[in-house]
């Protein structure tokens, strides 16, 4: 790992739009998985991560509340092998507060005007990792269709060894 936006320790006008971490080469998107938590274990990372050259980015739940955050990271570097690591960051405001990690100068002014949310209008609210875990959703790093595979070979190398052993018992039997 090369560097991470925003960076460790670093505070926030508002929480960023995204998490990007760096490497020196690009990473392999298969069990690539970010997750952003706040103090109380909320992961508000959105979708799946992304492959940008030699960047991983996760997007962030919009709906995402001030405070402080940790980043955990997991990725199959270029040469197969799984690193990951961790960093934190705290932001003052929400994630909707501003489009950019980095403050604004003093004195400057957004050219672009603020826009109320709907009060009709509820956010999706992220999943802790027990409810992910109870409804299937969420990434544990390992495909469901490796699990299975790796369960069948282990069945087929169980049924090899216990037919060879009985034949050496059957063998040692007749002598």
């Amino acid at each position: 790992m090369t560097g991470t936006n925003p960076e460790d320790g670093q505070s926030l006008d508002a929480v960023p739009e995204a998490i990007e971490v760096s490497f020196t080469a690009t990473p392999l998107a298969m069990g690539s998985e970010i997750q952003i938590k706040d103090a109380a274990g909320m992961n508000w990372a959105e979708g799946g991560v992304e492959i940008d050259g030699n960047m991983a980015v996760q997007p962030v739940n919009p709906a995402a509340p001030a405070g402080e955050y940790t980043v955990t990271w997991r990725v199959v570097s270029s040469d197969s092998h799984p690193i990951d690591g961790s960093f934190s960051f705290t932001a003052t405001e929400g994630a909707g507060a501003s489009s950019s990690p980095n403050p604004e100068p003093a004195g400057a002014e957004s050219s672009q005007p603020e826009q109320a949310a709907p009060e009709s209008a509820t956010p999706e609210q992220p999943q802790t990792d027990a409810a992910q875990a109870a409804t299937g959703e969420g990434d544990a790093g390992v495909p469901l269709s490796f699990m299975i595979v790796l369960a069948l070979l282990v069945i087929a190398l169980s049924v090899v060894v216990a037919v060879v052993v009985r034949r050496r018992r059957l063998e040692s039997d007749e002598t």
